[in-house]
C-alpha cells in the first residue's frame, strides 16, 4: 500500500524528477490525455530525459562493432605476416633457388635486370681462357636513385639465392653517380648513367674487342703530358 502511494506521489510530480524519469522506463512513456467527450484519446510526445540526453551525447558501442584486440604472441605474428606478403609480391616472377653455372643464370639476371626497369641490357660471352667470369652484363639506368636500387635489389636477390659457401657481393662505386659494378661470381654487373654508357663503351670493348676500341688503339706516351703541358711564365 505505501509502495503505491509513493509511485502515485511520483507520478504527479513526474515533471520535477527528470533524473527519475531517465532511468525508470515507466516514466519516458508518452502521456495520454482523454478528451472532453471521454472517448478518443491521443498521446503527447514524452519531453526529453535525462537517458535520452546522454544517448544523445555519447555513441553506444556494440560488440560486432568492436575492434579485435591481439596479444603480443598474435600481435607478434600479425607483423610478420605483412612483410611476408609484401615481399611475395616484389619477388612475384623472379627465380629464388640457385642457378647452375653460380647465384645467378645469366637469364635469372636479366629477367631480374627487367623488372627494375632498367634500359639497353647488353649481355656478352667472355672467353674461358680469360679466366674471369662467364658472362659481362651492362645496363643503363634514369638516375643515381634508380642504379642504387637496382644494385640493392640484385644484392638482396643474391642473399636469397646463395648456399652457404656463396660470398655476398659488394656494390663497388656505391657512391658513384655514373658508374657501379657488381662481381656476382660468374657474372660481371656494370650499371652505368647514360652519358657514362656511352664514354667508357664497354660493349664495343668486350663484343668487338681491344683491337677495335679507339681508346685502346692510341699510342702510349712513356712521357705522359710534362711536355706538352703549359709551363706557368715567370
Amino acid at each position: 500500500m505505501l509502495k503505491t502511494q509513493i509511485l502515485r506521489c511520483i507520478c504527479s510530480k513526474r515533471n520535477s524528477l527528470r533524473l527519475v524519469r531517465g532511468f525508470h522506463h515507466e516514466f519516458s512513456k508518452p502521456e495520454q490525455t482523454t478528451s472532453t467527450d471521454g472517448n478518443k484519446t491521443e498521446q503527447k510526445e514524452a519531453k526529453p530525459t535525462f537517458a535520452s540526453g546522454v544517448q544523445n551525447k555519447y555513441k553506444i558501442f556494440r560488440d560486432e562493432e568492436a575492434l579485435e584486440i591481439f596479444d603480443v604472441e598474435e600481435a607478434r605474428y600479425q607483423q610478420q605476416e605483412l612483410p611476408a606478403a609484401a615481399e611475395q609480391d616484389q619477388y612475384e616472377g623472379l627465380n629464388l633457388k640457385r642457378g647452375v653455372r653460380g647465384v645467378f643464370d645469366i637469364e635469372d639476371l636479366v629477367q631480374l635486370l627487367r623488372k627494375e626497369n632498367v634500359d639497353d641490357i647488353f649481355v656478352c660471352y667472355v672467353p674461358e681462357e680469360l679466366k674471369y667470369v662467364d658472362h659481362l652484363a651492362v645496363c643503363s639506368a634514369r638516375s643515381y636513385r634508380h642504379m642504387l636500387s637496382t644494385a640493392e635489389f640484385v644484392r638482396r636477390i643474391f642473399k636469397i639465392k646463395r648456399s652457404k659457401g656463396d660470398l655476398l657481393p659488394r656494390i663497388e662505386g656505391e657512391k658513384s653517380r655514373d658508374w657501379m659494378a657488381m662481381d656476382l661470381g660468374n657474372i660481371a654487373l656494370h650499371i652505368f648513367s647514360p652519358q657514362a654508357r656511352e664514354h667508357y663503351d664497354l660493349e664495343s670493348l668486350w663484343a668487338i674487342g681491344s683491337q677495335y676500341d679507339t681508346e685502346s688503339q692510341k699510342p702510349q706516351n712513356p712521357y705522359g703530358d710534362i711536355f706538352t703541358a703549359k709551363q706557368p711564365l715567370t
